[in-house]
């Protein structure tokens, strides 16, 4: 995962308290239980990012002979590859 659950924690966090803050904001449970809420969101949100990079590292096996003889550049076609699929699925990573 691109961030370690440390990180995750300390995100989750810092968005409740940002949130805690803001004027009009009312929680409808403990700090503790929304802390939690948000690291299940963020984790699940990583998740998928990686479950598309997979997806996108098998696609491109195709090409590894192209890739690795020079005629393509393995970093563009994933680039290329990754924005036309969070464009037909929808995503926004």
């Amino acid at each position: 995962m691109k961030l370690s659950p440390d990180k995750i924690e300390q995100l989750s966090a810092a968005l409740v308290d940002q949130l805690a803050e803001i004027n009009g904001v009312i929680f409808r449970g403990d700090d503790s239980q929304l802390r939690l809420a948000a690291q299940q969101l963020i984790t699940t949100e990583l998740l998928v990012e990686e479950q598309l990079d997979a997806e996108i590292h098998k696609l491109l096996q195709v090409y590894k002979y192209e890739i690795t003889m020079g005629r393509m550049s393995y970093d563009e076609l994933f680039k290329k590859t990754k924005q036309r699929l969070m464009k037909d699925r929808r995503l926004v990573l």
